[in-house]
């Protein structure tokens, strides 16, 4: 029983210490002076023994004050409970005052409350006794935090992370892998497929609820809770330290520019980390902060700015001064703070912005702005410092100019020397920012359209600049016209496009940081944002989208043309913009029939590597580790591929591949994903496919018992598992992580085994259960250098471990659940090589096989049904139907822009197809995929006949790629290869040959081809 007792006119749950009365039947071992001896407490008459609660009533009343209560209660009852007693009642008590929480709680005056207390006495009473004589016991007052159990971890966590960032807050980043693996051992949501999971939230009624047990069920639920049962969809293993090293650059505490959010990091507010990293302990910690960006929305500021600061006076030196500033932080902050660390005076010291160790621009007259607004990055900075004779060293007349940009002050830079010319104007390299190179390669393909470029070199497009344009105001377009001036201006081999990557930043806030971006969506976005800044339309119509209804499609068509053209209305659009004809047919053909006929314009063409159909599939890479050979299968070790469909199941899965494994058992097989050579997560059968990556590693295990093949939980299972759900099993699952010791540490090698052992096995059975099994799939017959078995923790190459002795006829002691282990190997033996000190985690597609971009647009234009998750309205039937849908290009432009979609998103993972695509370099006829309609009224061929003249190449995978460009000039009709600051000349034969990395297509219409290509090939002849 549970009361506390406030002093006469302050609050229930004031600032006062309490002590807390714990009554147990006399019988109990810790009545007795022996007891009292031992346990440091203040023993009453009748078993009461009382210890001081260390609490302090929070700002959140008596509800919070209660709650931090049972949680002390909760500590207190578990170290008793560790000596044996059986806990009756609780009680706390103050100095003087009182308030009841729970039944048969001591009132003030001594008295019970008439509620009585299940298995107390209701006539026992407890009287008050002076501080003095409250010793506080030694074991409860040093005490860490308790461990919750999943559903108070997730109750206390997920309502923080819902919160918005707030300017000015501190956050902090968490490996995206350590947190989703806590939210699966939490039970969240989000981590249960939605056609899989059971029904209920975690925080449903029917789940645990400490307070409910502890203030209405009495002391019995005090120490036996109700029980809570897990659902499938949770991982087994509550979560080691947090891992945030692989965020960091190696040896160091700056944070990779590739991480993205929610792709390999997460934000966690200050209170939600000091909690997990109380719970969990780990690190490193990477504190950041939320600033507010020029949109006016708040964003955390990952990377800041790394200053190298040269002096003016020691310009040789090899290691000049590092220091990270906020980009936010103004120009005279940033040179007084540098100038205290290096002893300097601010008033002796011009500061320079120093990018490319050439002086570009003095930042003297720009103290009172942010470093930001001075387009300061990751670059060198210059303290130029006064001589003793009060002069400076670098002369005013010697000052750079301006750049040639009116409006900023602050324009691209040129790089190398005046007279590193490029070999020709155009053949220029664009610098690396910062993971730019996404944005290098759309820039070169767009500067290599001789339409586009001519228009904003011979600045034509200031006599429609609009400055009216939202958000841009006409900025971008000055910002991309003075880039296309410096590189074209022949004078310079590389340029770095400073301003105009200031400029994206400024408007579309993804492109404002340092991590790797798409292309596609940047070649959008500069070319949407040029529209705009150069659009004559300054105000525009209100206009309804109407569909043909019958009418003949060259009026539909031109009145759909007419109608944007009223809105956008730019030399941008006549260049780039083209018309679809969509037909969309309602599937109930005898009662409805509705078909409805738009023509629609487009930027660029879309085009999918696979059909809807297959686009549902993914392929699957498995490694197979089986409990033994066969004749049918000598090698227990095996790597399969299957292809499913993304809503199947896990257990769909494991049953495609024991399909293709003779003998493999589906009941003894269990699926776990590694990571880093660590087992990373165990899959349920219930899991859907959604919820595996591109890059898992997947690796599936035939151990020997069906039974211990469901491996359940031991951290908790006493607690929160029914008890119909604990295994039956007579066998325990074991994890065995293959180590070797390397000075200071034991690293992990190749791929931990996993194997059923008899609960009851002696330490000698163990030795032999795993000797057996490292000789089948590890040695492949070779004899076994000296090892051992420790038994480890889960994450276990810093960790020593308990030594199992393999003399010892001893029990192992394996106990419900899975345990891990580790398989120390002699330092000076010479590992096998299925024991890689690497481990490749990335799937394969074992070469998949090649297409041709006519076969993509061929199944571009087909009519498809739409899926359930893209239903259309019909308007006659007045509810969403799965209808057909048919894309036809009507209007095509002088540049046809096509995306190969190589990159595949579901709310789970991320995916690139590395389908080969052979594309025409010269010739490409869209006549079949055009409207019967678009090709009777045009019967120049030309005018459906497209010449290659750039394209974007994306180089790797996910998240780790690189963008180059391919770009054939309109002066000399040659191709180029741009990799950031190089450009070099290069076949067609090169520019085709890489059929993997083509990403991004731009294509050239016949009536537009620059002499320079030279007489077009005869339509016979047309390359592929």
């Amino acid at each position: 029983r549970i009361a506390s007792l406030a002093p006469s006119g302050r609050s229930h749950f004031g600032s006062s210490a309490r002590s807390v009365w714990v009554c147990f039947p006399t019988s109990s071992p810790f009545f007795g002076p022996a007891a009292r001896a031992g346990s440091g407490c203040d023993q009453r008459p009748c078993g009461t023994v009382r210890a001081l609660w260390p609490f302090w009533g929070p700002s959140g009343g008596p509800t919070a004050a209660r709650g931090g209560l049972l949680t002390w209660i909760r500590t207190t009852l578990s170290l008793l409970a560790a000596g044996g007693g059986d806990c009756t009642s609780v009680g706390t008590d103050d100095v003087s005052g009182g308030m009841d929480v729970g039944p048969g709680s001591p009132m003030p005056n001594g008295s019970v409350s008439k509620v009585p207390a299940t298995g107390v006495e209701s006539g026992h009473k407890t009287a008050p006794v002076s501080p003095s004589s409250r010793p506080v016991p030694s074991a409860i007052a040093s005490t860490p935090e308790p461990m919750l159990n999943p559903l108070e971890e997730y109750r206390k966590v997920d309502h923080l992370m819902l919160q918005p960032l707030v300017e000015g807050g501190t956050y902090y980043l968490v490996n995206r892998r350590w947190y989703i693996e806590w939210k699966q051992w939490v039970g969240h949501p989000d981590m249960q497929s939605p056609k899989m999971r059971a029904m209920g939230d975690p925080c449903s009624p029917d789940l645990l609820t400490m307070e409910a047990s502890l203030s209405t069920a009495g002391a019995d639920s005090v120490m036996s809770p109700p029980k809570r049962n897990r659902t499938h969809s949770w991982t087994k293993d509550r979560p080691g330290p947090i891992d945030n090293s692989e965020l960091l650059e190696g040896g160091s505490s700056a944070l990779k520019k590739t991480m993205q959010e929610n792709s390999d990091y997460c934000i966690v507010p200050e209170d939600a980390w000091s909690m997990l990293s109380k719970w969990y302990g780990g690190g490193p910690t990477i504190r950041r902060r939320a600033i507010k960006v020029p949109s006016g929305s708040v964003q955390l500021e990952l990377h800041g700015i790394n200053l190298t600061v040269y002096k003016s006076s020691d310009m040789d030196t090899d290691s000049p001064a590092t220091f990270n500033e906020s980009k936010c932080t103004l120009v005279k902050a940033a040179k007084q703070s540098i100038c205290a660390s290096l002893g300097l005076d601010p008033e002796k010291v011009r500061v320079w912005d120093f990018f490319d160790k050439k002086r570009t621009v003095n930042l003297e007259s720009h103290l009172d702005e942010t470093l930001e607004s001075c387009r300061i990055d990751d670059q060198p900075v210059l303290l130029e410092e006064r001589n003793a004779d009060g002069t400076w060293p670098y002369d005013p007349k010697d000052e750079p100019a301006k750049a040639s940009t009116s409006f900023t002050g602050f324009g691209s830079s040129s790089g190398g020397n005046l007279s590193d010319a490029p070999p020709l104007r155009g053949v220029v390299g664009l610098q690396n920012l910062g993971n730019t190179c996404f944005m290098n390669s759309s820039l070169q393909c767009l500067s290599n359209v001789p339409a586009l470029r001519e228009f904003f070199l011979s600045d034509k497009y200031s006599e429609s600049l609009n400055t009216n344009a939202y958000k841009t105001e006409g900025k971008l377009a000055k910002s991309y016209a003075e880039l296309m001036k410096q590189m074209w201006a022949g004078d310079s081999s590389k340029v770095a496009p400073r301003d105009f990557k200031w400029q994206i930043g400024q408007f579309a806030e993804q492109f404002s940081g340092y991590g790797q971006q798409d292309s596609m969506e940047l070649f959008e976005y500069v070319v949407d944002g040029l529209k705009e800044d150069t659009n004559r339309v300054q105000k525009k119509p209100y206009l309804e989208a109407k569909e043909a209804e019958g009418r003949d499609d060259k009026v539909a068509s031109a009145e759909a043309f007419e109608s944007y053209r009223m809105r956008n209305d730019s030399e941008i659009d006549d260049i780039f913009v083209g018309l679809y004809k969509s037909v969309v047919k309602c599937p109930e053909t005898e009662t409805c029939g509705r078909i409805s006929v738009t023509f629609d314009p487009f930027l660029s063409g879309k085009i999918p590597l696979t059909s809807s159909e297959a686009q549902t599939l993914t392929t699957f890479s498995v490694t197979v580790v089986c409990a033994r050979s066969t004749k049918q299968r000598p090698d227990p070790l095996l790597q399969v591929t299957v292809k499913l469909n993304k809503e199947q199941s896990v257990q769909e899965l494991i049953a495609a591949v024991v399909a293709d494994v003779p003998g493999l058992r589906q009941q003894c097989c269990i699926l776990v994903e590694v990571h880093d050579k660590k087992l990373y997560k165990f899959f349920e059968d219930t899991n859907g496919l959604d919820s595996i990556r591109a890059d898992d590693f997947l690796l599936l295990c035939e151990v020997e018992d069906e039974n211990s093949a469901k491996w359940q939980d031991k951290g908790y299972s006493s607690i929160y598992d029914d008890e119909a759900t604990k295994s039956e099993s007579s066998t325990c699952g074991v994890v065995i992580y293959h180590r070797k010791k390397c000075e200071y540490r034991s690293d992990l090698y190749g791929l931990p085994m996993l194997m059923s052992v008899p609960k009851q096995a002696t330490c000698r059975e163990l030795y032999k259960l795993v000797l057996r099994k490292t000789q089948e799939c590890v040695l492949e017959g070779a004899d076994m250098p000296a090892w051992k078995l420790v038994r480890v923790r889960k994450y276990s190459e810093n960790y020593e471990g308990t030594a199992i002795d393999p003399e010892s006829d001893d029990p192992v002691g394996l106990s419900e659940g899975h345990e891990y282990m580790g398989l120390d190997w002699d330092p000076e033996a010479t590992l096998p090589p299925r024991l890689p000190a690497e481990v490749d985690s990335h799937r394969s597609r074992n070469g998949e096989p090649e297409r041709h971009l006519t076969d993509l647009l061929r199944m571009f234009v087909e009519e498809e049904k739409l899926g359930a998750d893209n239903e259309w309205y019909c308007s006659k039937c007045k509810e969403l139907k799965q209808a057909y849908k048919q894309l036809q290009f009507h209007h095509l432009p002088p540049v046809l822009v096509l995306q190969l979609k190589r990159f595949q998103y579901t709310r789970w993972s991320r995916e690139r197809l590395s389908t080969p695509i052979r594309f025409p370099m010269e010739g490409l006829d869209m006549s079949p995929y055009c409207t019967s309609s678009s090709l009777a009224d045009c019967s120049d061929a030309d005018k459906r006949t497209y010449d290659l003249v750039g394209v974007s190449k994306h180089l790797g995978g996910m998240g780790g790629g690189h963008y180059i460009a391919f770009c054939r000039s309109s002066l000399d009709g040659d191709w180029y290869e741009f990799d950031d600051s190089w450009a070099k000349k290069v076949s067609a034969q090169d520019v085709e040959e890489d059929r993997v990395g083509a990403y991004v297509l731009f294509y050239l219409r016949r009536d537009q081809r620059p002499e320079s290509f030279g007489k077009p090939p005869a339509p016979a002849a047309a390359t592929l």
